[in-house]
């Protein structure tokens, strides 16, 4: 359409009819044709701007509306589009400055309160967050985003009460709430609250027909309930496009896993390669495992050669007593271990917290990734790293009333560092049988890093378990580590004298809870790691000598377990 002989006002009219009508690139057209002849009019850099983020083209989006700030500096809703804007590009100082100003022009937004606890949620500022959001409800109790904002929020932060509470709230206010229903079923089937996940369930089957996401967590309940048949027969017809793949990841673990259970396990191994396939394809972070081997490769290298007599000792002792780990091998039994142990009115565990991580980090920044630096101590620094070490745990626990344990089961590879300035630090070592361990990595769906990355396939999990296990035997043999070692087979078997062992290990009486732990899983809340779903059941030792199943699908590991299998006398 010619302009040439048309008003600004018809213009810009004729561009909001389109929008109505969602006919945004008609509309776009439009205001691009108004900028030329007047660049700096309001409407059409703020609507132009707005039409750029809904295509998610964010940095033309900014710029018009950047633009359109300037024009007019006193109208709330654009600082409010430009936060949210500046968030989803990661510029997240940018995106609380925006936030910052919109509440100055009106300190009683709710909307306005909402985008700036969401952004505050994005940098990990949780209290700061919760005040917001709570303004924002203050502002308006009904507002829909901000009552889901705080269950997502709350469901991050394992506060399973306080996350139910504002999902079901959203759903009162918007029944047809989709995320809403998503996130509750997975806080509902992640904290094991079976019933109230499956009358949920029944209620999103009837807001949602034939809804590929509600048929999915169907299948996640007839899983639970051990119904098989039925999971392969709902997800076999369905299937999540490439927007979706993480559900898609979801269906193909469940139908292998319940291939596996109906004793279908060509079909079950088939089904866990795709899986790990699309894992490896949609990849985002670019994992590479072979990071992670050269950690392993290089303290291989530094401990064997060590000397430790060369080791200067300073023997000067703090007030806090030496941390207690619990490591191994992935998926050999640490989870169900945490849960028995936390069931002991004298025990905390650190469910796979980053405090090593974080003492590893600040260590290679003190010696500059050199080892030979850790020949050398004093006691300013030894008090430095031990009091890092214990902020750092602090932060998930202080509880000077119970023993502490921190659980991350690849830790293992970290002991050196440990015990040099830890020299009486304990250790668990949870064990399971290689072939067994290597195959449970291999069917886990990890999120993936660089450690995980190893799991993709059978091969590269027992190369994997084949160094660690080399690292750990040469720590063995350079320090004198206090460790107890207890086999998940023997756990299984011998239950009490396996847990009595290790109780007298930490120096602690039996307790007649840790005999019920997995009714100490149900409170837990929401269980971080991928074994939620079994450590809420009594002991079951189907797991055991699963590997049997699939002995023509492990031979690629064969040569690098052999060894490891006769050492600990499988």
């Amino acid at each position: 359409m010619n302009f040439q002989n048309n008003d600004l006002e018809s213009k810009l009219n004729f561009a909001l009819a389109n929008i109505e009508k969602n006919n945004l690139e008609k509309a776009s057209e439009i205001y691009k044709k108004i900028l030329k002849k007047y660049p700096n009019n309001f409407d059409a850099n703020f609507n132009l701007g707005t039409i750029f983020a809904k295509k998610n083209n964010l940095e033309k989006s900014v710029e018009l509306l950047e633009k359109a700030a300037i024009i007019n500096p006193n109208l709330e809703t654009i600082f409010n589009n430009l936060g949210l804007i500046y968030l989803n590009l990661g510029n997240k100082e940018k995106a609380l400055e925006n936030a910052k100003k919109a509440i100055k022009l009106n300190p009683d937004s709710s909307i306005a309160h909402n985008h700036l606890g969401l952004i505050y949620s994005n940098l990990g500022k949780v209290n700061e967050a919760i005040e917001n959001y709570s303004k924002s409800l203050k502002f308006n109790p009904n507002n829909i985003q901000t009552n889901y904002n705080l269950g997502n929020l709350f469901q991050r932060i394992n506060d399973v009460r306080n996350s139910e509470k504002y999902f079901n709230k959203t759903l009162e206010l918007d029944p047809k709430h989709l995320a809403a229903y998503n996130n509750l079923l997975d806080l509902y089937d992640r904290s094991n609250q079976n019933e109230k996940f499956k009358e949920l369930l029944e209620k999103s089957e009837t807001n949602f027909i034939k809804n590929s996401s509600i048929d999915l967590f169907k299948a996640r309940l007839f899983y639970k309930l051990k119904q098989y048949k039925e999971v392969v027969r709902i997800l076999e017809s369905i299937k999540f496009e490439k927007n979706e793949n993480f559900k898609e990841n979801i269906r193909l673990e469940l139908i292998a896993k319940s291939h596996d259970h109906l004793g279908n396990f060509k079909e079950s191994f088939y089904f866990f390669e795709q899986n790990n396939d699309l894992t490896k394809k949609t990849d985002k972070n670019g994992a590479n495992k072979d990071i992670f081997l050269e950690i392993i490769n290089k303290r291989i290298k530094y401990f064997s050669n060590l000397n430790v007599s060369e080791w200067e000792i300073e023997k000067k002792v703090d007030k806090f007593k030496d941390p207690i780990f619990l490591i191994g091998f992935p998926r050999s039994g640490t989870t169900l271990l945490d849960t028995i142990l936390r069931s002991h009115p004298s025990i905390d565990v650190l469910e796979e917290k980053p405090t090593v991580d974080k003492y590893i980090e600040k260590l290679e920044k003190k010696i500059n990734s050199n080892f030979d630096e850790l020949k050398y101590s004093n006691s300013s620094f030894k008090q430095e790293i031990r009091n890092f070490y214990f902020d750092q745990r602090n932060k998930y626990s202080n509880n000077s009333a119970k023993i502490i344990i921190d659980k991350m089961p690849l830790n293992i590879v970290y002991v050196g560092e440990i015990v040099r300035y830890f020299p009486k630090a304990k250790f668990i070592l949870a064990l399971r049988h290689p072939n067994d361990c290597i195959l449970s990595c291999f069917m886990q769906a990890f999120l993936l890093n660089n450690a995980m990355a190893n799991f993709l396939n059978v091969k590269d999990s027992a190369k994997m378990y084949d160094l660690v296990m080399k690292l750990w035997e040469i720590y063995m043999s350079k320090f004198s580590l206090d460790f107890h070692t207890i086999k998940y087979e023997d756990l299984i078997s011998n239950f009490k004298g396996s847990v009595s062992n290790l109780l007298k290990f930490l120096d602690l009486p039996w307790s007649d809870e840790v005999s019920e732990f997995y009714k100490t899983s149900q409170k837990r809340g929401i269980i971080a790691t991928p074994s939620y779903n079994q450590v809420n059941q009594p002991l079951y030792s189907k797991s055991i000598g699963r590997w049997k199943n699939y002995k023509n699908e492990l031979i690629e590991g064969k040569q690098y377990l052999e060894n490891w299998i006769k050492k600990y006398d499988y």
